[in-house]
C-alpha cells in the first residue's frame, strides 16, 4: 500500500524504523518527504529499502525509481543508490533519467549510467556514464541536440563528443573530441567546442554576403549580455568596396514595458555618377551617412500607457543602398509618441506627436505637417433614457509646418442613437449627431488673410433599417436581408465654406461597401460628408455544406446635393452613385476568392477592381491579386493603374517547399510597367533546423541605388544561431525611370529581407 512519511527530527527519535539511529540528514525547518509502495529497514546494515513507485524529495530535488535505498556509512557518507526507470528533476528545471544512479546524501555527488538529460531550454543530452561532482558533471560518449525526438528517427543535427564537461557555475557545455553530424552523417570535426546555457557575452556567426556594387561584406556581431534585463550588440561590417559600417543595438526590460534603440554610421565614398549627379543637380548623396531609431513602450499604471517611437535617417536612400529591410522600406520615417488612458471601459483618451522624414525622392521636409499635438476623447455613457445611446468625441489639433499653412483645430461631436426590434424581426435604428469646428488658420493659400480664426457646424440625422430572413436546409444555410438608411443633413456645413479649410487627414478616402452606410464617409475630420441621402444594398450569407460559405454585398448611394471633387473621383455625386459590392467564396478548405469592386453607374463597367485568392492545397498552392484603378478614379488625370502579384508555393514534403513570386504592372506602356518583382526560393524547415536558397530580381530607381538581383543563402541551428550568406548582383534597368514608384503608393513594397 502507497505510503506517505513526513520525518522530523522528533519522529525520527521515536520512532520505531528510526529508534537507534536517524537515517536521514534532517533540517529542522525543512521536513524530508518520500512515498514509496513497500519500505524495509536493516538495523544490521543500517539500509532503509524503499520499492515500488518510489519518490524521494530532498530540498528541491525530486528523484523517483522502482527502488531507492539509503545507508550511512561509518565513516559517516550517506548513500542513495537507485535503479530502474530513475528520473530526477532538479529545482533549475533539468530532468534527468537514468539507469542506475548512486548519489550522496546532499544529492552533490555521485555517478549515473545510461544518463539521459532533458535541459530546461528542451535539449536533450545523453551520456553512457555520468559523474557529478559539486555543481559540475562529467559526461562520457555524450550526445547534444536540441532537436524533438521521435521513436528511432534520428535527430536533424547533433553533436557526439567523445568527453563533455557541464560547467553548472559557468552554466555551459564544454565539449571535447565532438562531431557535428546531419541526418547521423559526419559533418564537420571539432577538437573543442562551448555550447552555453544561458544568455552570454560573445561573438555571434559572422554573417558574408557579397555585391557587385559594394563587394565582399563580412558583419561579425559582438554580443554584450549587460545583465539579465539589458543586452548591447555591437556589428561592426567590413565593406571591401567601401568604407566599413557599425551597427548597433540596445534593448532593455522594464518592470513596467521595454525600452530599444539601434544605430549605424559609415563614411561614404562617393562613385564617379555619384559626383556626375551632383554636379547636374539631379541628387546629393552625403559622405557621413547612417540612421539612429528607438522605441519604447511604459505602463505607468492600470489605465495609462505610454507609447514612443523615433528616430533619423541621414539621407533618402540610404536604407536601400545597404539593403536594410523591415519599417526602414517604409516611404517615410514616422516619429510618434503617444500617451493613452484607458479611463473606463467605455471611455478613451489620448495625447499624441507625430513627425515624418520624407523618403521619397519627390519628399520636400519643409512641407511636411508634424503633428504637435493632438489630443482625443472617446466616451460611451450609459443607456439614456428611452433605450438610446449617446456618444462623445472631442479632438484637438495643433498642426505646424516650417514652410506653408498651420493650422490649429478643435472638435466636439455628440451622437445618439436608439435600435428598436420590430415584431415581424425588422431592425430599426434612430440616430442625430451634432459637431461643431473651430480652425485657426495660417498662410492657407486659398484664403485671402494670413491668419483667420473659422468655426462651423453640422447637424445630420436619420434612420436605418435591414430585415433579415433566414432558412436552412441539411447542411446548408442561407440569410439574406435587405439594408437601407434615410439621411438628412445640410447641403453645406453652418459656416465657413469647405475649400476655407484644409483637407490635411481627409485625403485618403476610398469609397467602398465599407464605408457605404457610415454617417461620415471620410477618414480624419477636415472634410465633412455634407447633404441628405438615401442608401440601399443587399447582403446575402451562404453556410455549410456542399456549397461552403459564400458572402455576397451589393449597394448604392443617391445623394441629394452636390459632392466636392474629392468625392467625385471616387464616383460619388449629386444622384445615383457608383455601385459598389464585394463577392467572398470559400466553397472548401483549400479554395478561397474574393473580388471587391466599384462600378461605373451607368455602364456598369469595372472603375476599381480586386480580385484575389488562392487555389491548391500545401502540396501546390497558387495565389494571387489582381488590382485595377481607373484613370478617372485617379488625381490629376494619371494614367490607369493596373497591378498583379502572383505567388505560388508547394510544401512537397514536410519539411522541403519551394515558392516562387512575381509583381507585375500591367500597364507597360507607362512610365512604371513592367516588372517591379521576381524570385524563386526553395526552402528547408523543421523543429531545429532551417536551410534557404533564393535568388530574388527587384527593380527600385533612386538616386544611387538601382535594380538588383540577390542571390540568397541562409542556414541557422536552433540554440547556436543563424549564418546568412548572399550575393548581390547590382544592374542598371534599360529603361532609367522604370521602378516602383506606384506599386509603392498603392501596394506597399518592400525591400525583401537580407540579414544584414
Amino acid at each position: 500500500m502507497f505510503s506517505l512519511l513526513y520525518i522530523f527530527l522528533a519522529c525520527l527519535l521515536s520512532s520505531p524504523l528510526c529508534a537507534d539511529k536517524n537515517p536521514f540528514p534532517v533540517n529542522e525547518n525543512e521536513p524530508v518527504l518520500y512515498y514509496a509502495d513497500a519500505q524495509t529497514y536493516d538495523r544490521e546494515l543500517e539500509l532503509l529499502i524503499l520499492e515500488g513507485n518510489v519518490e524521494f524529495h530532498h530540498e528541491g530535488t525530486v528523484l523517483t525509481a522502482d527502488r531507492v535505498t539509503y545507508r550511512t556509512y561509518k565513516d559517516g557518507v550517506d548513500i542513495i543508490t537507485a535503479s530502474g526507470n530513475v528520473h530526477i528533476r532538479s529545482p533549475d528545471g533539468d530532468e534527468h533519467f537514468a539507469e542506475y544512479v548512486e548519489l550522496t546524501g546532499d544529492f552533490k555527488e555521485g555517478v549515473s549510467l545510461q544518463l539521459r538529460t532533458l535541459l530546461a531550454d528542451d535539449s536533450k543530452l545523453a551520456a553512457l556514464e555520468g559523474r557529478k561532482c559539486g555543481a559540475n558533471e562529467e559526461l562520457d560518449k555524450v550526445v547534444y541536440t536540441p532537436c524533438e525526438l521521435c521513436g528511432d528517427k534520428k535527430p536533424t543535427w547533433q553533436l557526439n563528443a567523445r568527453h563533455a564537461v557541464r560547467d553548472g557555475t559557468k552554466n555551459d557545455i564544454d565539449f571535447t573530441d565532438a562531431q557535428l553530424r546531419m541526418w547521423d552523417i559526419p559533418l564537420l570535426y571539432l577538437p573543442y567546442v562551448t555550447q552555453p546555457l544561458e544568455r552570454r557575452s560573445g561573438v555571434l556567426l559572422p554573417l558574408p554576403r557579397y555585391s557587385s556594387d559594394l563587394g565582399f561584406m563580412a558583419q561579425v556581431p559582438y554580443f554584450i549580455a549587460i545583465s539579465q534585463d539589458k543586452d548591447l550588440t555591437l556589428t561592426p561590417t567590413y565593406i571591401s568596396k567601401q568604407n566599413p559600417l557599425l551597427l548597433s543595438t540596445y534593448r532593455q526590460a522594464l518592470n513596467n514595458g521595454f525600452f530599444e534603440m539601434e544605430g549605424s554610421v559609415t563614411k561614404y565614398n562617393r562613385s564617379a555618377q555619384d559626383t556626375a549627379a551632383q554636379r547636374a543637380g539631379q541628387y546629393k548623396v552625403p559622405t557621413t551617412r547612417g540612421h539612429a531609431y528607438a522605441n519604447g513602450q511604459w505602463n505607468l499604471s492600470d489605465v495609462w500607457r505610454l507609447k514612443t517611437e523615433g528616430g533619423y535617417v541621414s539621407d533618402k536612400t540610404y536604407f536601400r543602398r545597404y539593403v536594410f529591410s523591415g519599417w526602414q522600406a517604409d516611404p517615410n520615417l514616422a516619429s510618434k509618441g503617444l500617451l493613452e488612458g484607458f479611463l473606463t471601459s467605455r471611455d478613451y483618451s489620448s495625447a499624441k506627436i507625430d513627425y515624418y522624414q520624407g523618403l521619397r525622392a519627390e519628399d520636400q521636409q519643409k512641407y511636411i505637417p508634424v503633428v504637435l499635438p493632438m489630443f482625443t476623447y472617446s466616451g460611451y455613457p450609459d443607456v439614456g433614457a428611452g433605450g438610446g445611446r449617446f456618444r462623445m468625441d472631442g479632438n484637438l489639433l495643433n498642426l505646424y509646418r516650417s514652410s506653408g499653412s498651420k493650422m490649429q483645430r478643435g472638435v466636439g461631436l455628440a451622437e445618439w442613437r436608439r435600435p428598436w426590434v420590430a415584431p415581424s424581426g425588422q431592425l430599426l435604428t434612430l440616430f442625430s449627431s451634432v459637431r461643431g469646428d473651430l480652425y485657426e488658420i495660417e498662410k492657407y493659400p486659398f484664403s485671402t488673410s494670413q491668419r483667420k480664426g473659422v468655426g462651423r457646424f453640422f447637424p445630420q440625422g436619420g434612420l436605418e433599417w435591414n430585415w433579415p430572413f433566414m432558412q436552412s436546409w441539411e447542411k446548408q444555410g442561407l440569410v439574406v436581408q435587405p439594408l437601407a438608411q434615410i439621411r438628412g443633413a445640410p447641403a453645406k456645413a453652418i459656416g465657413v465654406s469647405a475649400n476655407q479649410v484644409p483637407n490635411e487627414d481627409s485625403l485618403d478616402f476610398l469609397f467602398n461597401e465599407l464605408n457605404l452606410f457610415s454617417t461620415n464617409r471620410f477618414p480624419g475630420y477636415d472634410l465633412v460628408d455634407t447633404g441628405s441621402r438615401a442608401v440601399y444594398g443587399g447582403q446575402a450569407l451562404l453556410t455549410g455544406a456542399p456549397l461552403g460559405e459564400i458572402d455576397f454585398f451589393f449597394g448604392q448611394n443617391y445623394a441629394y446635393a452636390q459632392e466636392d471633387f474629392l468625392s467625385k473621383i471616387q464616383g460619388v455625386k449629386k444622384g445615383a452613385s457608383d455601385y459598389v459590392g464585394h463577392v467572398e467564396a470559400y466553397p472548401v478548405d483549400w479554395v478561397s476568392l474574393h473580388y471587391r469592386f466599384r462600378l461605373y453607374q451607368k455602364t456598369v463597367r469595372p472603375k476599381v477592381s480586386e480580385v484575389g485568392g488562392s487555389v491548391g492545397p500545401a502540396i501546390a498552392k497558387l495565389s494571387g491579386t489582381y488590382v485595377y484603378l481607373d484613370g478617372n478614379n485617379r488625381w490629376m488625370g494619371e494614367p490607369a493603374f493596373e497591378q498583379m502579384a502572383l505567388s505560388f508555393s508547394s510544401a512537397f514534403t514536410k519539411c522541403f517547399s519551394l515558392e516562387a513570386t512575381l509583381l507585375q504592372n500591367l500597364r507597360s506602356n507607362t512610365q512604371y510597367g513592367g516588372t517591379l518583382i521576381k524570385g524563386i526560393s526553395l526552402t528547408y524547415r523543421d523543429d531545429c533546423f532551417v536551410a534557404s536558397i533564393g535568388v530574388q530580381r527587384q527593380y527600385f530607381v533612386a538616386n544611387d541605388v538601382r535594380p538588383s538581383t540577390l542571390f540568397l543563402f541562409t542556414i541557422g541551428f536552433k540554440n547556436v544561431g543563424e549564418y546568412t550568406w548572399s550575393r548581390q548582383l547590382n544592374s542598371y534597368s534599360p529603361n532609367p525611370d522604370k521602378g516602383l514608384g506606384l506599386f509603392e503608393q498603392y501596394s506597399g513594397a518592400r525591400t525583401p529581407h537580407v540579414p544584414y
